[in-house]
């Protein structure tokens, strides 16, 4: 029964066809999705810290953006009612950046973002701000050799040794043509020409983030919110984590994978 019931759980079976076919309580399902989300999660952060971004001798392609998955008022909740610095701004979020290396699903790196508390009404919660970003850039990608490939938010425009920035608007631009001002259209994807820091040569590379949007997607596809599963919660960073794990090892056999990965945490029983 364990056994049938994991198996549905890696295949993404919504919980009431688990119930239907195998005539299981709910808060056994849920129990066994837990497990799954921890195990996970424990999995990834240990795995991050031996993740690398380019290197060896030729320029390589990294996208980074960041994403907000929930809202949260905390007006009335103890457990953040601490961090209200004014009875207006009490919205919480949920923000999370990501980098990734094209042709690498392996190397998604995410990183929780702490932004400001904002007012009820706020569309979002802005993008990631200078200081989060300098920190994570210079951690990750500093001296790697990579061409960084963004959105056109102010904060990325700090400057990492080893790292060329490339960028693209993904907002309308109003511009003036034969005297009238006309809406231009973004464009998501083009192809650029930088010099190399230090060197002559140029590379062409195709601006874009596109392999990070999709990301995202896949991401929250996997992730569903709910009185339990909300911003500022265990339960939705390990549910992330999770959906980091599949995205890392979406080409592969997920019922072979976890097995590898029951065999990993039960070494730590035998030592």
């Amino acid at each position: 029964m364990q056994a049938s019931l994991l198996l549905l759980k890696l295949l993404r079976v919504p919980h009431p066809t688990i119930n239907v076919l195998l005539r299981v309580n709910h808060k056994s399902i849920e129990d066994m999705e837990t497990k799954i989300c921890d195990l996970r999660k424990a999995f990834v952060e240990k795995q991050e810290k031996n993740i690398l971004f380019g290197g060896g001798k030729t320029w390589k392609d990294v996208e980074a953006d960041e994403a907000t998955f929930d809202r949260r008022d905390i007006s009335q909740d103890a457990d953040f009612k601490h961090l209200v610095k004014n009875n207006t701004a009490t919205t919480m979020w949920e923000q999370w950046a990501g980098v990734i290396q094209r042709g690498r699903p392996e190397t998604l790196v995410l990183s929780k973002l702490k932004p400001k508390l904002t007012v009820k009404r706020a569309p979002g919660p802005g993008a990631i701000r200078r200081i989060e970003r300098k920190t994570l850039g210079t951690k990750l990608l500093k001296d790697r050799k990579v061409v960084l490939h963004t959105d056109a938010a102010r904060s990325y425009k700090a400057k990492i040794p080893g790292v060329i920035h490339d960028k693209v608007v993904h907002a309308k631009k109003r511009v003036k043509r034969n005297g009238k001002y006309i809406w231009q259209q973004p464009k998501y994807v083009k192809v650029v020409t930088h010099k190399i820091p230090d060197s002559s040569k140029k590379i062409v590379v195709k601006s874009g983030t596109q392999i990070i949007d999709r990301c995202w997607r896949f991401l929250k596809e996997r992730i569903r919110i709910n009185q339990h599963t909300k911003a500022g919660s265990r339960q939705l960073c390990a549910k992330l984590r999770s959906a980091q794990y599949e995205y890392w090892y979406r080409n592969e056999d997920l019922w072979l994978k976890f097995g590898e990965l029951c065999a990993e945490n039960m070494r730590k029983f035998l030592k």
